[in-house]
């Protein structure tokens, strides 16, 4: 029989670990956003810019803005190694604002010598900060 809840383990490089008890999690996956909830069927994900909102047991939502890595969901435990990761009531949303205007502005009208791979990832994460920041989910 599956557990009523699910350990949520967040990781990356430079971090503390940041472990929590949760009802769901919804995850930012390559292969599209995915919800877990608790018994779910082992997994292995990797991650895109996003936006991970794990729901606790009493109904409250913690927003993280995730900039890549892995997740490995086992029954009732998932675990996020992140290339880096940082809660949403961290991010400072005018910092997040100027830079996701910052890196819009450089897609709009781009050097000769820009590389695109990397501005695109720049606009990624600041979208993901922002959203995390407003606590925004996906609609």
């Amino acid at each position: 029989m599956a557990a009523s809840t699910l350990s949520l383990e967040l990781c990356a490089p430079e971090k503390p670990h940041t472990q929590l008890d949760v009802a769901e999690i919804i995850i930012p996956g390559e292969a599209g956003v995915f919800t877990v909830f608790p018994g779910h069927t082992p997994v292995l994900s990797t991650l895109i810019p996003g936006v991970l909102i794990a729901t606790d047991t009493a109904g409250d939502e913690h927003h993280f803005a995730i900039h890549g890595g892995f997740a490995e969901v086992k029954e009732d435990k998932v675990i996020i190694l992140a290339s880096f990761y940082e809660p949403g009531d961290d991010i400072d949303g005018v910092r997040a604002q100027a830079a996701e205007e910052r890196a819009q502005a450089l897609l709009r009208k781009p050097p000769e010598d820009m590389d695109w791979t990397r501005a695109e990832k720049a606009l990624s994460r600041a979208m993901a900060r922002m959203s995390a920041t407003k606590k925004q989910g996906y609609n």
